[in-house]
């Protein structure tokens, strides 16, 4: 008997991952700032029956950089796996040659009808099914030829909406500065200022000239963001333009990514190489807008240095640009000691922190206008029928009503990423 029943167990194992073999795997890639919305949203677009398993990174799906989903869409059994490394990289791992991927978690990861949090960070190499993106592809640098690789042209997933094929929502973002900031606004002149030098004197945003001798400090996302390329397109500095940036360290010179941590030092962001591409010293910044948003509400000690010059920690203040999530939860939300300060946009505050996007008058009415179009993009002519179906599912979704900002909500419209902000209803 207990022959037969170990028999019988090997071969339930052997059926098990027969059937998981034979499930078709989804790679979804691209943007941070949308993770929450897109997170979520798959998870809804399971079937009910039988009922959906999922694990991911971190504490909670929607702020989740990695996740896996197992179950049906439509009766098709499939896998699907995300990797939000940012817009950019995310067209460069759809858009480019096989040999370009994004890491993902191993299929083996745990898995359960609620949610098990907590899974270690995937280093499992695929080139992606399809990306989120903030910007248009004709925005980003991934398109045509560039340094001598070929880039596929993509397309918006088509999904089952009528009059879809086009961007799935709208993403709204947010100018922040540090807890105590001694100024509310800023305006797209003073941006295209102080991102190329990377500090300017506080004078310049209070207009006092006690604030001369003190510094703002730029602070930002690595050229894999779209985030950043709607920051720089819709200010006029240009999405693709190269910056400087600083880089907040703690004592023992390393990188602050946590609310926890304490910065003792601004540095110039190292040079780096990122997915092939290399990137000059200043010029890059964090991978992820959570990263960000964490340092931006990161304890300041007194002194503090930029580069090799010596401050009064208070005398200190720096800006950086975030989604609406990353800023949400980890800077704005008002239980924060150390809340940071929302920034006016050239004399408009969106407002709103933790709450819904989709029905603010100022942006749906187009007075605040540091928004951009959220895109599902794949390469039509390669992707798979069963990835193709996830894909265009996902953007139904999404366009009906998982996006941040509904399409349908807005009465605004843009041409592309940072153009002139129209009315989309009749002119009287």
């Amino acid at each position: 008997m207990k022959i037969l029943k170990t028999a019988t167990l090997n071969l339930l194992v052997l059926v098990g991952a027969a059937t998981l073999n034979a499930q078709s795997s989804f790679y979804i890639t691209g943007s941070t700032a949308y993770r929450l919305q897109t997170n979520t949203t798959i998870l809804a677009m399971y079937d009910a029956a039988p009922a959906v398993q999922y694990g991911f990174t971190g504490g909670t799906l929607g702020g989740a950089n990695q996740a896996i989903f197992v179950g049906n869409i439509g009766g098709v059994a499939i896998n699907t796996f995300t990797s939000w490394t940012g817009s950019e990289a995310g067209i460069q791992a759809v858009a480019g040659p096989n040999t370009i991927t994004a890491n993902f978690l191993l299929p083996g990861t745990p898995v359960s009808t609620g949610g098990t949090p907590n899974a270690p960070a995937g280093t499992d190499p695929h080139h992606g099914d399809a990306c989120m993106s903030d910007t248009f592809q004709s925005t980003s640098q991934f398109k045509n030829v560039f340094r001598t690789v070929t880039y596929a042209a993509l397309s918006e997933a088509s999904g089952t909406t009528a009059g879809h094929g086009s961007p799935v929502g709208v993403v709204a973002f947010k100018w922040c500065a540090r807890n105590g900031a001694p100024f509310s606004n800023i305006t797209s002149q003073q941006v295209r200022a102080l991102y190329p030098s990377g500090k300017l004197p506080l004078a310049l945003f209070t207009g006092n000239s006690a604030d001369e001798t003190k510094p703002v400090v730029a602070l930002g996302r690595n050229p894999d963001s779209g985030t950043r390329l709607t920051s720089f397109a819709e200010t006029g500095l240009g999405a693709l333009t190269g910056v400087h940036q600083y880089q907040p360290r703690n004592s023992a010179g390393v990188v602050v990514a946590a609310t926890t941590g304490t910065i003792s030092q601004f540095q110039p962001w190292p040079a780096e190489t990122i997915n092939g591409v290399p990137v000059a010293a200043f010029n890059s910044g964090y991978s992820s807008g959570g990263d960000l948003s964490k340092a931006m509400d990161a304890t300041v000690t007194d002194p503090v240095t930029i580069g090799a010059t010596s401050y009064p920690g208070t005398d200190v203040t720096f800006v950086g640009y975030l989604g609406t999530g990353d800023a949400d939860a980890n800077l704005l939300n008002a239980g924060n000691p150390r809340q940071g300060v929302e920034l006016s946009y050239n004399g408009v505050l969106l407002g709103n922190v933790g709450l819904d996007y989709g029905n603010v008058p100022v942006l749906i009415e187009g007075r605040y206008t540091f928004w951009g179009y959220e895109h599902l993009l794949y390469n039509a002519a390669t992707i798979g029928t069963d990835q193709k179906s996830a894909a265009d599912t996902l953007a139904t979704h999404l366009f009906d009503g998982g996006s941040q900002i509904l399409l349908s909500n807005m009465k605004v419209q843009r041409t592309s990423d940072g153009t002139v902000v129209t009315n989309s209803y009749a002119t009287p």
